[in-house]
C-alpha cells in the first residue's frame, strides 16, 4: 500500500456512469487507491470497471445493496492497512475535485467523518426535487432533535471516514445492508464519533436509474425510520447495560 487513501466506490448497473467516474478519478492525478465494489450488476458494470489496470474489482455474486458493498469496502481497507476511505458514488454524481478538501481534514486529524454537503456553500445548483428536498429536511430536522447536532446534508454519500470508524462497522451485523443514512449517522453521533461537512458540488445523474426512483424514496422513508427507531433502543440498552456494570 502506498497510498493512505482507498476510493470504495460501490456499483449495481452502472455500465453507462462507470467508465466516465472512472476516468474523471484518474485524471485527477491524486494520491489515491481506487476500490470498485460490483454489487451484483446484471450489466456490464464489471467488464467497464475491468478495463482500468489501475483500479481493483470485487464482485459479489449477487446484488446484496448499497450498504453491504460499502461493508466489503470496509473489509478491504481493514486487510490492507488504510487509515482512510472515501466513500464515491458510481453515478456521476460526485465530483473528484472536492476530493482533496476532504482528504486535507482527515489527515489533518480530529475529525472522523468528513461529509461533502451541497448546502454548505450557498452558491449549488444541484436541483434536489420536491420529494427528496423534503426528506432532505425531514432527516436534518430529525438528527437535530435527536442528537443535538446540525447536519446539512444527512443522505450525502460522498463520506471521508477514518479507520477507528470504518474498522467498527466493518464487523458483520453492525452495518445495515441496504441503504445506511441517516440511522448510520444518528448512531454515529451517539457514539461521538466527530463529524464535519465541508462543500460538495455534485452534478446530476446523467444516465442510468437511481436506486431513489419511483416509490422508492417512500419506502425508503419508512425502512430508515423503522431503522433509527433500533438504533435508538440499541443505544438506550448499551447506556443502561454499562450503568448497571458500573453500579
Amino acid at each position: 500500500m502506498e497510498n493512505r487513501f482507498l476510493i470504495v466506490i460501490p456499483a449495481f448497473n452502472e455500465e453507462a456512469n462507470i467508465g466516465r467516474v472512472l476516468e474523471e478519478l484518474l485524471a485527477a492525478k491524486l494520491a489515491i487507491d481506487i476500490l470498485v465494489v460490483n454489487d451484483g450488476s446484471r450489466d456490464r458494470t464489471e467488464e467497464r470497471a475491468r478495463r482500468y489496470a489501475e483500479v481493483v474489482v470485487l464482485s459479489h455474486p449477487c446484488n446484496l445493496g448499497y450498504g453491504a458493498a460499502l461493508q466489503t469496502g470496509y473489509k478491504y481497507a481493514m486487510k490492507f492497512g488504510y487509515p482512510f476511505i472515501i466513500q464515491f458514488d458510481s453515478d456521476g454524481q460526485h465530483n473528484p475535485q472536492d476530493l482533496p478538501l476532504i482528504m486535507a481534514e482527515l489527515e489533518r486529524g480530529g475529525t472522523d467523518i468528513v461529509m461533502g454537503s451541497r448546502f454548505v456553500r450557498k452558491d449549488g445548483t444541484f436541483e434536489t426535487g420536491v420529494i427528496k428536498g423534503a426528506g432532505i429536511r425531514f432527516f436534518r430536522m430529525l438528527i437535530r432533535q435527536l442528537t443535538g447536532k446540525r447536519i446539512s446534508d444527512p443522505t450525502s454519500g460522498l463520506r471521508g471516514v477514518s479507520s477507528r470508524v470504518f474498522s467498527y462497522y466493518s464487523v458483520r451485523d453492525r452495518f445495515p445492508a441496504d441503504f445506511p443514512d441517516a440511522d448510520i449517522l444518528i448512531q454515529q453521533i451517539l457514539m461521538k464519533f466527530s463529524i464535519k461537512e465541508v462543500p460538495a458540488r455534485m452534478k446530476q445523474r446523467e444516465a442510468g436509474v437511481s436506486m431513489h426512483a419511483g416509490i422508492k424514496p417512500v419506502i425508503y422513508m419508512c425502512q430508515i425510520l423503522l431503522s433509527i427507531l433500533i438504533v435508538l433502543i440499541r443505544h438506550k440498552m448499551t447506556r443502561e447495560e454499562a450503568a448497571y456494570a458500573h453500579a
